[in-house]
């Protein structure tokens, strides 16, 4: 588990025959094999399972989840003893006695028991490694081969991921078998009351699994899948999967498996998962799913989101490009030093600031790499490393040794400062002065020790505008960059092209500036239901724990405030505290209105006042995913207007003197 166009044949719905599809030729067996008979009673949130295992000799430990029942144990035609030990399954396996056989089942969690296993009237969530199939679970075996035969009564349809060898209806419901012959991942298997929607895009089969009210969202969905693996396999190698599935399940997320999206019913008609989240799990299904992340760090998702939310920006152009740059920056200027990890530190996003540097500095990495040794050798190196390394893992080592290889550089330094070092080098333009037929610029970088730069450097000359790269790898340095006009003005790195610390008032305050600070003071200023309601928001919104009223920081300084509350309370308390009113842009707006704020001793103060307690316990789901804005206004839970603050001249930008 882990987001060229082609002709578009004609859309189809889910037939009731039987359908038998193609075969992918296996890439290597793996020594774990299930072969596994499921029964589905979504009514009764029951599950009947039989697994038959290929496993080895001697004593073997599975995960099974202890809601469901061992109700047999057979290896070969000859009972076998099983220890449970709670989610454990301890079991002897005799030299030659063929496959194990597991009998089990039980009643598992509804969906309203939150987002792990879960089997009601609304379907089916059972992700791999979840606990409902009897599993190794060890970080050392490699992912099993599997064939899964499963069934649902109607008006149920199952799919899981894998290769869909044939599916059906009959008198008792649905009908489906799926298998995987490739050490990719665990099987996961998913039902609910869907119409199914189909397009063939040449052997590659796309569906929307779609709940009743989501009718004419197929078009869209299916149609940019076809377009997305296009892309992909063009720029990469062929798509490893048979087809791609877009599944609507009753839970809020937006998980990626192998050639299959679970998206949460409510988002699902969202034109942003469309645009955003979908192109990214199906990147995907190469990085993290193709080839798996091995020890030292998780590079997957930052490559993910460089090749598929960056490549969408860079389509839509050169300003939507730098605005997604920025962004990156602009978190990365909110996180705490503390908080702050290398990238070989990095496994998966727990949290807000496990996200800025897994995902943010990881993309950026890759946009510094491909500014230093070309697109073409980029792309050279991308395929190298599929082909190399498809249904096997690999780490950041190897990534490096693709671009070396196809660059013909050694790229040791570039990984190391990026990879293994946490941090980043903040810029400063010391000075700016005419020198003949060029400048002679004075740079200082703050690090813990200097970082080697390629720094993008824009002359404004008399002539127009010329674009240099001034190599810089000490704490400070005077550098001449010659020009071929008299050089007005100078900009370092104006287009975000560098991963670094943003210098002061290159960012505007957003939300982050808080919401990442566990210490943060937390303010509650509302009574009775409203002030519940305010509690249960601020424990959304920091990242962290944190504490009711206070004053400093651990580091010694001032503490960031969250201020919460209904409109009359909080507008008295921001006047006790000597603090400014709702700004007069947001004043009167919406149910609740939210912005922050910087002060001049350098406090960062978020505040959110609602109308009322109902207003503010709209804000709980949406608020959190607006970290990177200064200012939003809400009706209900709906973000009406939104933006960042504007920020002054850039410190980095400079008129040249002579």
């Amino acid at each position: 588990m882990t987001k060229l166009r082609i002709p578009v044949p004609t859309l189809g719905v889910l037939a009731g025959a039987a359908l038998t599809l193609g075969a992918i030729a296996p890439a290597g067996a793996a020594p774990l094999h299930h072969d596994i008979d499921l029964t589905l009673d979504p009514g009764a949130g029951r599950i009947e399972a039989v697994d038959r295992l290929t496993l080895s000799a001697g004593i073997q430990s599975l995960r099974l989840d202890p809601a469901l029942t061992l109700e047999e144990a057979r290896a070969g035609d000859k009972p076998v003893a099983v220890d449970r030990r709670g989610d454990r399954l301890v079991l002897t396996v005799p030299e030659g006695s063929g496959p194990v056989t597991l009998r089990y089942g039980g009643r598992l969690p509804g969906f309203t028991a939150g987002t792990g296993l879960a089997l009601d009237g609304e379907g089916a969530f059972l992700p791999g490694l979840g606990g409902w199939l009897p599993d190794p679970a060890r970080a050392s075996e490699e992912p099993p081969t599997w064939r899964l035969s499963v069934r649902v009564p109607a008006p149920y349809v199952a799919v899981a991921t894998g290769r869909l060898v044939e599916e059906g209806r009959d008198a008792a419901g649905y009908h489906a078998v799926f298998e995987e012959s490739r050490s990719v991942e665990e099987p996961s298997v998913f039902a609910g009351p869907w119409t199914v929607e189909e397009r063939m895009a040449g052997d590659l089969r796309l569906r929307l699994y779609r709940h009743p009210e989501q009718t004419g969202l197929a078009d869209g969905y299916l149609g940019l899948s076809e377009q997305a693996i296009a892309a992909g396999s063009a720029r990469i190698g062929a798509y490893p999967f048979d087809g791609f599935s877009i599944v609507s399940v009753p839970p809020p997320v937006g998980l990626g498996f192998p050639g299959l999206t679970a998206i949460g019913r409510a988002v699902l008609p969202l034109p942003f998962i469309r645009s955003q989240s979908l192109t990214h799990e199906i990147m995907h299904n190469w990085w993290g799913n193709g080839v798996r992340v091995g020890e030292g760090g998780n590079w997957a998702e930052g490559l993910t989101t460089y090749m598929a939310d960056y490549a969408a920006a860079r389509t839509r152009g050169a300003d939507a490009a730098r605005a997604m740059r920025l962004d990156w920056l602009r978190d990365f200027a909110a996180l705490p030093a503390e908080r702050d990890r290398p990238l070989t530190a990095f496994l998966s996003k727990t949290h807000d600031a496990s996200q800025i540097v897994g995902y943010g500095k990881a993309a950026m990495l890759f946009h510094m790499l491909e500014a230093e040794i070309g697109h073409d050798a980029f792309d050279a190196g991308i395929r190298r490393f599929w082909s190399a390394h498809a249904f096997q893992t690999a780490g950041w080592s190897d990534l490096r040794h693709a671009f070396e290889t196809a660059s013909g550089r050694d790229l040791g330094g570039m990984f190391s400062q990026w990879v293994e070092r946490r941090g980043a080098p903040m810029l400063t333009l010391v000075d700016a002065r005419g020198d003949g037929d060029g400048v002679r610029l004075t740079l200082r970088q703050e690090a813990d020790a200097p970082y080697v730069l390629t720094v993008p450097v824009r002359l404004e000359t008399a002539a127009g505008v010329e674009e240099h790269g001034v190599q810089f790898d000490s704490r400070q340095a005077t550098l001449r960059i010659p020009s071929k006009a008299e050089v007005r003005a100078v900009a370092v790195d104006p287009d975000f092209d560098l991963f670094r610390r943003l210098a002061p008032g290159e960012a505007p305050p957003i939300l982050r500036d808080v919401t990442l600070r566990p210490g943060a003071d937390r303010v509650i200023a509302a009574d009775g239901e409203a002030a519940e309601a305010a509690r249960m928001l601020t424990g959304r919104l920091i990242d962290g724990s944190g504490r009711e009223s206070g004053g400093r920081e651990s580091g010694g300084g001032v503490a960031p405030l969250l201020l919460v509350g209904t409109d009359a309370a909080v507008a008295r308390e921001l006047e006790a505290r000597g603090l400014p009113p709702v700004p007069a842009e947001l004043a009167g707006q919406g149910s609740a209105r939210v912005w922050v704020s910087r002060a001049a001793d350098g406090q960062t103060a978020l505040v959110v006042s609602g109308a009322d307690a109902e207003a503010l316990r709209a804000l709980v789901r949406p608020l959190p995913h607006y970290g990177r804005q200064s200012w939003l206004v809400f009706e209900g839970a709906k973000a009406v207007d939104r933006g960042v603050w504007a920020v002054g001249d850039s410190p980095l930008r400079r008129m040249v003197g002579r």
